[in-house]
């Protein structure tokens, strides 16, 4: 189907998008009733303008996603990859979305609409999420040579993951983007260092205990990312990256990174993310020496 957006309506669509890459639920209804459309064909709708933030230097295969809350806020996301660096260190475009939303307070997911069907990696780490086998949806286009035919198909996760691992598997009770808050410390009072553990403060790593968060202050602001770990471990995604994506998600798109400062809090546990964040901080950050803070 076609969908007819008025002009008054992509102006309420782009004003939130101006501020953030996020459309906010008031704006969310009012285009639903406006123009007679279901959450799916805005989502659809969106996927193109959420692919203008890929950074694709590599694949130049450029993914835009778009994930709905718990109530109607959507939440773009894209796909940024680091010349000179291991291709595991990339960010997926289901990555970014279901990070942003979890930045910015989400405890869940609804749905998920994304312009290629999810990868083997994307499938695992929505697995992980708190929502992900309670009806939580991914959404794909459902004619994509049609560009003006906003039709979607849409099935839960658990079928395009079956007999799927997860955290249950190993006993673990926390999901991704439920709220923590692991009573971390650090004795520096200086304020990326602070935003830095707060993110550490609310990371996921029910499997190492590294709870640990990055803050980068870049165009003077700070960019804070989470440690959002997996049960199957390769998908999960580290501090650094969850703050570069949130930055290319918040900053315009095509703007350069000018990082200035990087400050990783991390607690003691079996592993560590400082070696590996010190290496991709090069590729982004040359001549940036990362600050570092043990938590107790």
């Amino acid at each position: 189907m076609t969908i007819e957006i008025s002009a008054e309506l992509r102006d309420l669509i782009n004003a939130d998008l101006a501020s953030a890459p996020m459309v906010r639920e008031e704006t969310v209804q009012k285009v639903l009733e406006g123009a007679n459309i279901e959450i799916g064909h805005l989502m659809i709708y969106l996927l193109p303008i959420a692919a203008k933030y890929a950074r694709t230097p590599i694949s130049h295969f450029n993914v835009g996603a778009v994930a709905q809350g718990m109530g109607l806020s959507l939440y773009l996301g894209s796909n940024m990859e680091f010349p000179g660096e291991a291709l595991s260190f990339c960010v997926h475009g289901e990555q970014s979305a279901t990070n942003h939303a979890w930045i910015k307070g989400e405890t869940g997911l609804q749905s998920l609409a994304v312009n290629a069907a999810p990868c083997g990696y994307c499938r695992q780490f929505l697995y992980e999420i708190s929502t992900a086998t309670k009806g939580f949806q991914i959404l794909l286009k459902k004619y994509p040579k049609q560009p003006d035919n906003y039709d979607y198909t849409m099935y839960p996760l658990t079928h395009y993951l079956p007999d799927a691992f997860g955290p249950g598997d190993l006993n673990i009770k926390a999901r991704l983007m439920q709220p923590e808050d692991h009573g971390l410390s650090i004795a520096s009072s200086d304020p990326l260092a602070q935003a830095a553990l707060q993110a550490a403060n609310a990371s996921y790593s029910p499997y190492t205990k590294d709870f640990c968060g990055v803050a980068l202050e870049a165009n003077k602001k700070i960019f804070a990312g989470r440690y959002a770990e997996n049960a199957a471990y390769n998908p999960s995604m580290s501090p650094l990256e969850s703050a570069l994506a949130i930055m290319n998600m918040t900053e315009k798109e095509g703007v350069n990174y000018n990082i200035t400062r990087a400050v990783l809090v991390e607690s003691n546990a079996i592993i560590s993310q400082k070696d590996a964040t010190e290496d991709v901080l090069k590729s982004v950050a040359k001549g940036v020496t990362l600050e570092y803070y043990q938590a107790s």
